[in-house]
This record gives C-alpha cells, sequence and structure tokens, in this order.
C-alpha cells in the first residue's frame, strides 16, 4: 500500500507532529511523555504523486466518457485543495494533519492508566489515528477499528502509522548492515600529543577541533528522521498485514452508513469505547456523528470527544454537540479534560444514563 524506507518523525507536541504529554488537569504538572511514530507528511504528499503518476491514464479517460459519473479527487487534486484550506467539505476533512485536540486524547488516555485487554475501540475520524494507535500499543488482545473519511488519509496515513507504532517500529529494528560497516570503518580517536609537539601541516593550535555530533539512538527518542524498511516481496506484506488484521479493521466513508456496515447483532458486539478527535467543526455533521456514536457504544462503555470549543469559519461548537446530546436525553455528559489555549480545548465524556 505504501513505498518502503518512509521518512518517519517523532512526535513533538506544539509542533503538529510530536509526543503527546500527560497533565495532570487539575494543576498542569507533566505526569508521563509518550512517544507515538507517524509518517512524515512530505513523505505522504510525495506518494500520492508518485501514485497518481502512475495511474492507468486509459481508465481515467474512459471514467471522463462515462456521463454522470462521481469520481472523488485524484492525489494530486487533494493535496492541492489542502494546501488551500484545512478541509473541504465532501472532499478533504483534515486528515493529512495531526490536529492539537489528537494528541490532548493522547495525553488523557495516557493519564487513565486503564486496562484495555480484550475490549473493543472504534477511532471515528481518525486520520493519522494517534489516539487509536496508543491504545493498540497498550494490549496485545484489543481490538482497534479506525475509520475516516478519505481512503488517501486511510491508506497513506492511518496504516503506516499503526505499523509503526506496532509490527514495524523505528527502536525495535534490527541495524543495517550498511550502517554496522560505517561503524567499523569510523577512524580511531587520535591520541594526544605530547607537550610541545608540533604535527606536520596542522592548522593552527588556538582552533579547537569541533566536538563531534551525538549520534541519535531511535530508542531514546532523540531523532527527527529515520527510514524504515518495509517487506519487499507481496507474500512478506501479506504476512505484515495480516498482522495488522488481527487487531485492526479499517472503515472508509461517510459516518451515516458505517452502523449499518458494522452489522450489530446485539449489544456485546458494540464497542467499549469510541473516540474522535477535532469531528465537531461542521455542525451538519452533528447529528451523523452523535448518532454512529449513541448506536456503536456497548451499554457501560464511553465516548471521548476531543474538540475544541469553537471553530471560526465553519461553524461548529462544543456548545452546539452538547446541546444536541441533552436533547436527546440518553447520556450523562462530563468535561474530563480542559486546556487553555487562544481557543479552549476539551475532552466530553459521554456515558449511558442509568
Amino acid at each position: 500500500m505504501f513505498k518502503p524506507r518512509a521518512q518517519i518523525p517523532v512526535l513533538h507536541q506544539g509542533t503538529g507532529a510530536g509526543t503527546a504529554i500527560a497533565t495532570d488537569t487539575k494543576t498542569g504538572a507533566q505526569k508521563e511523555v509518550v512517544t507515538i511514530y507517524k509518517r512524515n507528511l512530505e513523505d505522504v504528499k510525495f506518494q500520492i504523486i508518485q501514485e497518481d503518476d502512475e495511474f492507468d491514464e486509459d481508465k481515467q479517460e474512459k471514467e471522463k466518457e462515462q456521463e454522470g459519473t462521481i469520481t472523488g479527487p485524484r492525489g494530486v487534486e487533494m493535496l492541492a485543495l489542502a494546501g488551500k484550506s484545512d478541509l473541504v467539505k465532501g472532499v478533504y476533512e483534515g486528515g493529512l494533519k495531526t490536529w492539537e485536540c489528537a494528541l490532548d486524547l493522547v495525553a488523557y488516555l495516557a493519564d487513565q492508566k486503564h486496562n484495555y485487554d480484550g475490549q473493543k475501540v472504534l477511532e471515528l475520524g481518525c486520520g493519522s489515528a494517534l489516539p487509536g494507535i496508543y491504545v493498540l500499543t497498550q494490549s496485545n488482545t484489543v481490538q482497534v477499528d479506525l475509520q475516516d473519511y478519505n481512503d488517501q488519509v486511510l491508506k497513506f496515513v492511518t496504516l503506516p502509522n499503526v505499523l509503526l507504532n506496532t509490527h514495524v517500529r523505528p527502536d525495535q529494528q534490527p541495524q543495517d548492515e550498511e550502517e554496522e560497516e560505517e561503524e567499523e570503518e569510523k577512524p580511531e580517536p587520535k591520541e594526544p600529543r605530547a607537550e610541545g609537539e608540533e604535527g606536520e601541516g596542522e592548522e593552527d593550535e588556538d582552533e579547537e577541533e569541533e566536538d563531534p555530533e551525538p549520534e541519535k539512538n531511535p530508542a531514546d527518542g532523540d531523532f527527527d528522521n529515520v527510514e524504515l524498511d518495509l517487506p519487499d516481496s507481496d507474500e512478506d506484506r501479506l504476512a505484515l498485514m495480516k498482522k495488522v488484521e488481527a487487531q485492526s479493521r479499517f472503515f472508509l466513508g461517510d459516518w451515516s452508513g458505517l452502523v449499518d456496515l458494522l452489522g450489530f447483532k446485539s449489544n456485546e458486539d458494540k464497542y467499549d469505547l469510541i473516540l474522535t478527535s477535532e469531528t465537531i467543526y461542521a455542525e451538519e455533521s452533528h447529528q451523523k456523528l452523535y448518532a454512529t456514536i449513541k448506536n456503536s457504544l456497548k451499554r457501560g462503555g464511553k465516548a471521548l470527544v476531543a474538540a475544541k470549543t469553537f471553530y471560526f469559519g465553519v461553524g461548529g461548537d462544543i456548545l452546539s454537540f452538547r446541546r444536541l446530546i441533552e436533547q436527546d436525553g440518553v447520556f450523562d455528559i462530563k468535561v474530563v479534560f480542559s486546556a487553555q489555549a487562544f481557543v479552549r480545548r476539551e475532552i466530553l465524556e459521554l456515558t449511558f444514563k442509568a
């Protein structure tokens, strides 16, 4: 689905890609740093363009000839739209970026120290899927399903990020033979000269040699980018995907059809935890999002909705979403996290009324 040797940065909070920092919501004191790996956005864009270059032109021409055919934008078109706006209704919903509330949600989950063994979790509008991925890394028996509106986002962002944090983590990869050879070929440090001894052709004694830059260690999280080798053969890639499918499913499309697609037969088939972040930015989508949460959440489970209190230019806000839930009278609502910023950010916890 994506090319080997992808560039992956470690996430840094505040830069749009970084480690989430768990904090005490009352005092703001830092409690824990959670490292999550995320594919480099520039690498994603490069592959989308590359895939478009390999697109079957004959097939494209046939599609153009079919009257009434409605197709989504090609990758390059989507990138152009994404460059002009954070979202384009019905086309691009912002999934290529990592938003602040996703990091808030990771931090909150890390602070809770919950046992996810045997549970079912769903992340709606997942994008880079950091909250869902965090949960996935906490248990070998949890099931985490991921949904997004755009196929390019699932293919080039969500799935690679799942792999990076589970089966092909950069900090758990063996060192390349080339890197080992380079280590062996490094010159040995020079022995210090005796006092008064001069070296032939040496530079001014007053010039101090610069200390070599310390090597970055992926296991310590102290690097910006790494190159990751993925399986080359179809057989090995299929085996890798089977490992992913053992704990995760990926759903594409609008929320309105998701519940029917999931096909719940009983309350036990539903999810113990539903996660979503930065998905209430448009008020017209509130009803579909709420209905999906309401009809997919198990009795006794909870949903966590991370969002800004207001979204300028698109009209969505937490107050409108809360009003919709309160009017339905099905859920209790509690603010479990709040971060003061230019626009305040909150996490709402929804649980079924007794």
